[in-house]
């Protein structure tokens, strides 16, 4: 999720949460930074592993097993620099349930989206995602905005419980509209005889209408459109498909070469969701949950890899082309103008 809602939740949570004895101000100050200490993950970095952002964000960071660690370091934290202005926040023991309260609705926020958090880390390097909140929703970030910046300026809890209550709200209706759609997908696919071997459902930008489903059957991707309005019908659009990429697929690169490594450790991430171009002799494998527009298969990122399967002929590609009409031809599926709709069941 966007930073900006995770420092609303912080704040929020973090006065919602709060202990008599404890200022107000310093209760808010230690959710906000807790809330987003977790994507300190964005920092680790390695100049020669393409991959070591995929492999480290929302890793061990965003687990339930670090969140005592990043409580207890915002809250002295808050405590000292309180202390420092000549402000008096209380003993730095009552910021721990504020700070420990905005790094939860850090986890549980990401958990939301759809890029997979490892929460049970180190137990398990699983990663999970509820898939039915997008990375940015104005809807749902705006109400929750004012209302945390308004209980800390009023000093007004009431206020800051509700706006976690709309943001709660509003995931769930999320949740709903989601297991909505991807029912309706599995149904239409069912009519027409196809049992995909994977199917997932999953939100496009700044809405709960619109959700970008991809199927795989018999060796190719197929990327659409479901259309859900609140206790309305489906419609789905049929966008682009894709060969899937395979251990088998022509031009892997020679096994245990640095190519094949980090094709394997790229399909650690993706889960299997791999897509497979060929292109100069060499070829792109792709993770086809992540788009720039819902009908795409054009993935955001790629491995490329050449034959030999050398370090040098291996790299990452980051793909946010738009081309001209986007944004309109966006627009119209969230409104449903787009004419290749087509209800379903």
């Amino acid at each position: 999720m966007d930073n900006v809602t995770h420092a609303a939740l912080g704040i929020a949570a973090g006065i919602v949460v709060r202990r008599q004895g404890c200022s107000l101000p310093a209760a808010a100050v230690a959710g906000l930074l807790a809330a987003e200490a977790p994507d300190l993950d964005v920092f680790i970095r390695q100049a020669d592993d393409p991959l070591v952002a995929f492999r480290w964000h929302r890793h061990f960071t965003h687990s339930f097993a670090f969140l005592a660690v990043w409580a207890a370091l915002t809250a002295g934290l808050v405590a000292g620099l309180f202390h420092w202005r000549g402000r008096h926040p209380g003993p730095w023991t009552g910021l721990l349930l504020p700070a420990a309260a905005g790094t939860l609705t850090h986890l549980l926020c990401d958990n939301c989206t759809s890029y997979g958090t490892m929460l049970l880390w180190p137990f398990s390097e699983a990663r999970f995602s509820w898939d039915c909140l997008p990375i940015i929703d104005l809807l749902a970030t705006l109400p929750l905005l004012v209302l945390a910046i308004l209980a800390w300026r009023r000093h007004a809890p009431r206020l800051a419980a509700y706006g976690l209550l709309w943001f709660s709200a509003y995931a769930l209706a999320g949740v709903w509209q989601q297991r909505r759609a991807e029912q309706g997908v599995r149904d239409w696919l069912a009519t027409r005889g196809v049992a995909p071997a994977k199917l997932a459902v999953k939100p496009t930008i700044s809405n709960l209408l619109a959700w970008r489903a991809i199927w795989l059957h018999e060796g190719r991707w197929q990327v659409a459109v479901v259309r859900v309005t609140p206790f309305g019908g489906r419609q789905l659009l049929l966008g682009e498909t894709r060969a899937a990429w395979t251990p088998a697929s022509a031009g892997n690169p020679p096994p245990f070469s640095p190519g094949a490594h980090i094709i394997a450790d790229f399909s650690v991430f993706t889960q299997g969701w791999n897509t497979y171009d060929r292109a100069d002799g060499a070829i792109l494998v792709g993770d086809i949950r992540f788009a720039m527009l819902p009908t795409s298969s054009r993935p955001l990122w790629s491995v490329r890899c050449g034959p030999g399967g050398t370090a040098a002929e291996t790299s990452l590609i980051m793909d946010r082309r738009l081309d001209d009409g986007d944004w309109g031809r966006l627009l119209d599926l969230l409104t449903g103008a787009d004419p290749r709709y087509f209800p379903i069941p």
